[in-house]
């Protein structure tokens, strides 16, 4: 038995209860995608900490390619490269699906 009149003709018939079970379909199924862009929860666990080890090594990457010496560099540099680099390679294992 429909809850509410739909289609409007003044009863409720199985019409109104086809509609009725067509919204409670829509309203309980789980989404498979979701609008904004982003295709879940983001990355797991296992992308975050290969994500903070991917930041460490481009770090080291880039101080061996500009020939840089790491103790004349200043601490919050390298803390800010670090999350740079870190939030890049998140992106990229979210992008992947890690």
């Amino acid at each position: 038995m429909a809850f509410h009149d739909w289609n409007g003709d003044g009863k409720r018939d199985s019409q109104d209860s086809f509609i009725d079970y067509q919204i409670y379909q829509h309203c309980t199924k789980k989404s498979s995608s979701t609008s904004g862009g982003s295709h879940g929860g983001g990355i797991s666990t296992f992308g975050a900490i290969i994500s903070v080890i991917a930041g460490l090594v481009l770090q080291a990457i880039l101080y061996t390619a500009l020939d840089i010496d790491v103790d004349h560099v200043p601490v919050i540099m390298i803390i800010v490269l670090w999350v740079l680099f870190s939030t890049l390679a998140a992106v990229v294992a979210d992008r992947i699906g890690l």
